[in-house]
């Protein structure tokens, strides 16, 4: 054995081990492969383009966002996702009474459904009121700048319906009517923002519901308190900032208003 041993001791020399780095690397194979597959698999995520859950053609992805919301009508109506006209319309704060509000951007396809009238022939500010979509937009000239649901007449009581002009505004007022025996009695305090465009119709502010795309007043065309506001201060006669009731007159006519069934 001692000799086999000897045997044994001149033939290891001839065995070429591994180099002390070779043994170390060999043992992480493992772990470089790992390390290979996953600088693949990010070099490949790199380059390859996921695909849009709403699929667009060449031309739609370099347009832009706006064909795409043109194109799919899933995308909500509001906040509108595209340009806006005039201040930002915030719907964040829909619990506080003075400033929800039900504004939109007019688009054709609100403004296709409305019933059809003559366009004003002047580039001056008007407003539309459409009693059987609950819709108020407002234009300049021929472009809508601004739309708002509202609530206006119930059947008892309709909202008045032809061309008039905004004739008289107050800051705020307490409104009272009906009759009890009726059951329709109200005495409102408060009510804010209000615009008279024939006798006691007019557009103001409402903090008793909150139910606007339905018929719901006597006769007045009901918004938020925060719509009302942006119709007092965009709309004409301008307030004077102290007046308590400020009128139209010829030098400062009140807006054009067109209501429609």
């Amino acid at each position: 054995m001692f000799a086999e041993g000897i045997f044994l001791l001149r033939r290891k020399p001839n065995v070429r081990r591994p180099h002390l780095a070779q043994r170390v690397l060999s043992k992480k194979v493992p772990a470089l492969q790992f390390l290979t597959v996953a600088l693949l698999i990010g070099l490949l995520g790199a380059f390859i383009k996921p695909q849009a859950a709403l699929a667009q053609s060449p031309d739609e992805d370099a347009a832009g966002p706006d064909v795409l919301i043109s194109r799919y009508q899933a995308v909500p109506p509001l906040p509108y996702p595209g340009p806006q006209v005039g201040p930002e319309i915030d719907h964040s704060q829909q619990d506080d009474v003075d400033h929800r509000t039900t504004a939109f951007i007019p688009r054709e396809g609100v403004l296709s459904t409305l019933t059809p009238i003559d366009m004003p022939k002047h580039a001056g500010k008007w407003i539309r009121v459409d009693l059987s979509e609950q819709t108020v937009i407002v234009y300049e000239g021929d472009t809508p700048v601004r739309g708002f649901i509202v609530s206006t007449g119930l059947p008892g009581t309709p909202t008045v319906t032809g061309t008039f002009h905004i004739r008289m505004k107050v800051r705020a007022q307490r409104m009272v009517g009906g009759d009890p025996a009726l059951g329709n009695y109200y005495n409102l305090p408060n009510v804010q923002w209000v615009q008279y465009f024939y006798e006691d119709y007019g557009f103001h502010g409402t903090y008793w519901h909150n139910n606007f795309g339905h018929p719901m007043s006597h006769g007045c065309v009901n918004m938020t308190n925060a719509d009302a506001k942006w119709l007092w201060d965009w709309a004409g006669p301008k307030w004077d900032g102290t007046s308590v009731w400020d009128a139209a007159t010829s030098d400062d006519p009140g807006t054009l208003v067109i209501v429609t069934k």
